[in-house]
């Protein structure tokens, strides 16, 4: 065995997070290791669950164990090293140093690729699909003016149908004027020809006999409206796959007990809240709300994307979305983007409104049971999506300077008909 070890380099027994020999090594899915204690504080530091050396992102944290065997070969090494003089060392630090450094720029070049493919794969995309829009929209309107031009055709052979008809009527009433008796009584007081009297009362009366001069009122605004139809079906369609691809940012949320409202009663698994009829029992905290029936998730964002789903059932009312860390927790306040909160709700008679000052009301076609929640903290967006259909809801835009943590708000009880708890979903099913 000491003879094996005395083979390999020291760089084989590091920590890449510690830089010092591996202490109880742990060894993840990627096939990368490194101290028990190191990693545990790097994904609790960095709210993450991705390698720290070659970023590979896992759906959910990996089981960690000792791997004994690297740990009794790091131990056995650190035991029979040779001593090293310190300007050696230094030497072979620097060389590590490097080879870091040239190793982030190869990742950073495959990122690079990686991102090239990404823009290339939407411009196509895009172009895809305006193109498509543009060739409908071009059908349409073509449609549109064969439409108005063969309704315009088929009016103008009704017209002289008509003209026609009265310019033969008129040709017999000529006839009559050039008779021997051109006025006739239908009392028989001039003439008798009741044969006569009879054929001239048949003839049309021409006087509700009209011509409509705007006859295409609508057509235009119909033919846009079913040209809408197809964009929001395609905006759907867009939204799924988005969804889909935002997944993969998913993060593990639980709620932080100690922010908790006193009416809100948070599950031991830090999954679940619901509003209670009574206040807990629960000690003052400078970070707990005292007035708004809210509660913050314990986990924070300053950068990159994440994504959370939330259960919310047959709930009648509800507000979720993310708020400042700064946020005022005490005495009321307005939940909206000024007071430094994002959010989404649902209130008491179906309306959906995303909480701004004054509130916008939202457009939902299908009640949602789950919704997702998309933070991308550096491109300043807040979206929220129906997580079953992957139709997207809303989407906030702003500049964010804060830690950013998901933000709950069960809403009243409303005589036991909103009791159900808001449930922070584990895992998630594509659509």
């Amino acid at each position: 065995m000491a003879a094996t070890i005395g083979l390999l380099s020291e760089k084989h027994f590091l920590c890449s997070l510690c830089r010092d020999i591996f202490s109880s090594p742990v060894t993840i899915p990627c096939g990368h290791s490194f101290c028990l204690s190191c990693l545990c504080h790097y994904w609790t530091r960095h709210q993450s669950k991705y390698c720290p050396y070659c970023r590979r992102l896992f759906a959910d944290r990996p089981d960690l164990s000792v791997n004994h065997i690297l740990a009794d070969v790091s131990e056995n090494y650190r035991k029979t090293r040779p001593e090293k003089p310190p300007d050696e060392e230094m030497v072979i630090d620097v060389e590590q140093m490097i080879q870091e450094r040239l190793q982030k720029i190869e990742r950073l070049k495959y990122s690079l690729e990686l991102q090239r493919s990404s823009y290339l794969r939407e411009v196509r995309e895009s172009q895809k699909v305006f193109s498509a829009f543009v060739n409908a929209m071009e059908k349409s309107h073509k449609a549109v003016v064969a439409a108005i031009e063969e309704k315009q055709r088929d009016e103008e052979k009704r017209v002289e149908i008509l003209m026609k008809e009265i310019e033969q009527e008129i040709q017999e009433l000529r006839k009559e004027m050039d008779g021997p008796d051109p006025v006739i009584s239908v009392n028989g007081d001039q003439s008798d020809d009741t044969q006569q009297i009879s054929r001239l009362s048949e003839m049309k009366d021409w006087s509700k006999v009209t011509i409509e001069t705007d006859p295409c009122v609508g057509v235009a605004r119909k033919a846009l409206s079913d040209i809408l139809e197809k964009i929001k079906v395609e905006v759907n369609r867009l939204s799924k796959a988005e969804l889909r691809r935002i997944e993969k940012y998913s993060v593990d949320v639980n709620l932080s007990a100690k922010t908790a409202h006193p009416f809100l009663s948070v599950s031991d698994d830090r999954k679940q809240v619901r509003h209670t009829d009574k206040l807990q029992e629960v000690p003052d905290h400078p970070k707990r709300f005292d007035r708004v029936a809210n509660v913050l998730a314990k986990e924070s964002f300053s950068s990159g994307r994440c994504y959370w789903e939330v259960e919310v059932g047959e709930k009648i009312e509800w507000n979720l979305g993310v708020a400042r860390q700064s946020v005022n927790r005490k005495g009321k306040f307005t939940v909206c983007p000024a007071n430094g909160f994002w959010t989404l709700s649902l209130k008491v008679g179906g309306q959906y409104i995303a909480n701004t000052s004054p509130f916008t009301s939202v457009a939902v076609d299908h009640r949602p049971r789950r919704v997702g929640v998309f933070l991308d903290y550096t491109e300043g967006r807040v979206s929220f999506y129906c997580a079953e259909s992957g139709v997207h809801i809303h989407t906030f835009t702003d500049n964010f300077t804060d830690r950013l943590h998901p933000f709950f708000c069960p809403g009243r009880l409303h005589g036991g008909k909103n009791a159900a708890p808001l449930i922070i979903s584990s895992s998630f099913c594509s659509i």
